[in-house]
């Protein structure tokens, strides 16, 4: 990376202006932007000043031992320590890690992207300028990933809080299915990134679908809905056709056969609705388990998954929530609730969730 490509990104991690950082050194906006442009260099002199302007060693200023500085590594050590709390449904002390972090580090972009996913996590509503602010800062990241996630968040955020005319704006940001790569990819990392879009269109449609069929306005009948969930429910097993699912898949494909149970018993259908509690607990069981997998079907046989991958939403397990769920939403199964499967579909979530 060139000097000129490290002064902008510090510049814009810091949101110090071109105008402001050729104030502090006393020279032309024009000198600074021709740096970043990498058409001229810092004299020797204006590196020790521009340091202490991004508070940085100039080894780093230089990208000279960037990977062994104690800011770096410490950088990376806490975003895998993000990772791991997040990965184990610990948000709160994500947050607080991310808290301590932000006092050390005010201006990093790293550690701001980190507090921004912890506040969404947690405080999306309590702290809602917060997240506002740290998202817009994120918009100027030369990082894609960053920037999409801050775009992602944003428009969220905004919806959450009722502003519906600014998650408008975001949304438009990120076209849909562009996706260049499919035309410049060759060989085995064209394979994979086809096959990550094969994994990725059950989980699409499962988040498509699950606003649709519970939408007031769709007018869906019990009936329907069912046959809706159902049809998903199938594609995963089409494109999975050795029924070789992830953890995110166990997880989805129990949450369809708990909606079709639900819509089956209200339909007047009580064997049906049996048979698919009876297979929800069967999927969240093989989540509780889950370690790892090698995919073996055929649109998907160079990936893997496995649980240090995986990201939970909170501490709780699958079957508190869904315990919670069908106690919540009994009187959809009052025709099957006095039977043995579902009674025996009731304990085996309580003794789950308590463990």
């Amino acid at each position: 990376m060139s000097i000129g490509t490290t002064i902008k990104r510090l510049r814009r991690e810091r949101s110090i202006t071109q105008e402001q950082l050729a104030e502090y050194l006393g020279i032309s906006t024009g000198a600074v932007s021709q740096w970043e442009c990498d058409r001229t260099t810092p004299d020797i002199t204006q590196i020790p000043v521009l340091a202490n302007i991004f508070e940085v060693s100039a080894d780093i200023l230089l990208e000279i031992d960037v990977g062994k500085s104690k800011r770096a590594k410490e950088i990376v050590h806490f975003e895998r320590q993000c990772d791991m709390l997040h990965h184990q449904g610990k948000n709160e002390d994500r947050l607080l890690l991310c808290r301590e972090m932000v006092k050390k580090y005010p201006n990093d972009e790293a550690v701001l992207f980190q507090l921004m996913k912890a506040l969404k996590a947690t405080r999306e509503n309590e702290c809602y300028s917060e997240i506002i602010t740290l998202g817009e800062r994120l918009l100027a990241s030369d990082n894609l990933e960053k920037r999409h996630a801050a775009i992602r968040c944003l428009c969220f955020t905004h919806e959450v809080n009722g502003n519906h005319d600014e998650a408008l704006k975001y949304a438009a940001m990120i076209p849909q299915n562009e996706d260049l790569f499919i035309h410049i990819l060759n060989g085995q990392e064209l394979l994979e990134h086809c096959q990550k879009y094969f994994s990725n269109i059950c989980n699409q449609m499962f988040f498509y679908i699950n606003r649709i069929v519970y939408l007031d306005s769709s007018h869906y009948t019990n009936e329907e809905r069912h046959i809706i969930c159902k049809k998903l429910y199938d594609i995963y097993h089409i494109i999975h056709e050795n029924a070789d699912f992830g953890y995110m898949d166990e997880d989805r494909l129990g949450r369809l056969c708990f909606r079709m149970a639900q819509d089956s018993a209200m339909s007047g259908l009580p064997e049906q609705a049996l048979d698919e509690l009876e297979r929800m607990v069967a999927h969240f069981d093989k989540v509780t388990k889950f370690k790892h997998l090698d995919y073996t079907s055929l649109l998907l046989n160079t990936l893997s998954c496995d649980e240090s991958t995986v990201r939970k939403k909170d501490e709780d397990n699958i079957y508190t929530t869904f315990f919670n769920y069908l106690n919540n939403r009994i009187q959809c199964f009052e025709s099957i609730a006095d039977t043995p499967r579902f009674i025996a579909v009731m304990q085996q979530h309580a003794e789950r969730a308590n463990r």
